[in-house]
């Protein structure tokens, strides 16, 4: 038995582990239509709406970021499904470390890698990223597929071959994903204007990765997603204790604070290797440009760096005491770190049981349930007729995930205008508004809504935000004016 095991090659064994963890990280996934990210939902809903060949309000919302690449085929084949979608990026997030490890290991550092890639699988962040179907697993799997192709092109050079058009729109996938997503395409541009192959085909380069940045702005006009300026600490902290300490500030404060400090303290005592690296350079920029939003993507990013980068300081640490002293530190992190992601993972197990969710997502269940009610009322009345059974219309802060979760039609939530009058004309058709009254962006919103209280009414108000039902309008009347 002993002898067969032997025999067994290594990477079945990986193969294995990875099929364990992704089997045991599917329980720690939501079932339900909610608490995915906005930028999925629209995506997913882009697809579905083509596939079905159905109208749908998604196409007021602008282009979705490129994400919709790499969902087309599940969107294609499991139409309607979410649960497809979540498996799906849970096996892009085995990819992605996937590539990280391959490249730190054809770097001379195998043992850190192993370490390093254990750990990331296991943290509540990724578990969180994939349940939300958010961007940071798609952004990791493109910065490692882009260092590989850009190795693999310089070893096997093809002016205007696959491997070159692959390259352009991995530039155009990143840059649609967050702000850190340019990080990979000013990489290979610096690559190709310092160390060019040939004059030819780094001016391809340069001008296709220009093309493809500005295609994708212009496209996307940015990222209408992303939440600029905010407290970086909290999506730190969520990348190693997650669960643990939510609603905690000060437990908030310190572990994000600690984080913190050890990623400035990785790329200071790495900043030559990681400079000297594409995939170690192309997160340098990242947790430069990703700084600025500072959600949990960022938080990914940091925690990436600090894994792959930070396991082979402590195993080159020339501490006496022979194996246990060189050793006995990175292994008590290990065990410390590995225990801290189980109960994290743990209590988001016990809560995933009992359906706690997001509060703006418990709103969106709360409108769920209006809905589903107004439509169980209006088919057990026999005496309405097919023809007045309007669909329910929903104006909403989230109209991605509202859309999903509802089954209705859902667009956004109207701008500023200068009355109440003028808000109340925009708002004919319309059944439900949804959003959070705390967000500055809504003050116009808050206190136009204010003055229209015979027109509005309020059925819920909760953390997550409230939900405003527009009472139904008479139909205006046009005056005609008498034939001369």
């Amino acid at each position: 038995m002993n002898n067969l095991l032997d025999r067994i090659p290594q990477r079945y064994w990986s193969y294995l582990a990875l099929c364990l963890w992704g089997a045991l990280t599917f329980q720690l996934l939501h079932k339900t239509p909610f608490g995915i990210d906005e930028g999925a939902a629209r995506s997913l809903l882009l697809i579905w709406s083509v596939v079905d060949q159905i109208a749908n309000p998604v196409v007021t919302l602008g282009v979705p970021d490129f994400r919709v690449v790499f969902l087309a085929p599940i969107g294609y084949l499991w139409t309607g499904s979410l649960i497809a979608a979540k498996v799906f990026s849970l096996l892009l997030m085995a990819g992605a470390a996937w590539t990280f490890h391959t490249w730190r290991q054809h770097s001379g550092e195998s043992e850190s890698a192993l370490l390093a890639s254990g750990l990331l699988l296991i943290s509540p962040l990724v578990a969180d990223q994939i349940d939300s179907i958010s961007v940071g697993p798609y952004l990791l799997l493109v910065f490692g597929l882009g260092a590989w192709l850009d190795r693999m092109y310089r070893e096997k050079p093809l002016a205007f071959g696959g491997i070159y058009f692959t390259q352009m729109l991995l530039c155009l996938i990143s840059v649609t994903l967050h702000p850190a997503g340019l990080a990979y395409p000013a990489v290979l541009a610096w690559s190709w204007y310092k160390q060019p192959l040939n004059e030819k085909q780094q001016k391809y380069f340069l001008g296709g990765i220009a093309t493809a940045v500005m295609f994708a702005l212009f496209l996307t006009s940015g990222w209408r997603n992303v939440t600029w300026f905010s407290n970086p600490l909290p999506s730190l902290a969520d990348s190693v204790a997650g669960p643990l300490i939510a609603n905690n500030a000060a437990g908030t404060w310190s572990v994000g604070g600690g984080i913190l400090a050890v990623l400035l303290l990785v790329v200071w005592r790495q900043r030559a290797i990681l400079l000297g690296d594409f995939l170690g350079r192309t997160l340098i920029i990242a947790l430069a440009t990703g700084a600025l939003a500072g959600d949990a993507t960022w938080g990914m990013l940091a925690l990436a760096t600090c894994l792959y980068w930070g396991f082979p300081l402590l195993l080159r640490a020339n501490m006496p005491g022979g194996f246990l002293g060189q050793r006995g530190v990175a292994l008590i992190l290990v065990f410390a770190f590995s225990t801290l992601f189980m109960f994290a993972d743990k209590t988001r197990y016990q809560l995933v049981q009992h359906e706690m969710m997001a509060p703006n997502d418990q709103l969106i269940k709360t409108l769920v349930e209006h809905t589903d009610a107004i439509k169980k009322a209006e088919e057990a009345d026999p005496g309405a007729a097919p023809p007045t059974k309007k669909s329910l219309r929903v104006a909403s802060q989230w109209p991605g995930r509202t859309m999903v979760a509802c089954r209705c039609d859902t667009l956004p939530l109207p701008p500023s205008v200068k009355n109440e009058q003028a808000l109340l004309a925009m708002l004919r058709g319309i059944n439900f508004l949804i959003f959070d009254p705390r967000d500055i962006n809504n003050r116009s919103l808050v206190r136009h809504l204010a003055l229209l209280a015979g027109e509005t009414e309020t059925i819920a108000l909760a953390q997550g935000g409230v939900i405003v039902q527009v009472r139904k309008q008479p139909p205006v009347k046009v005056q005609q004016q008498p034939k001369t």
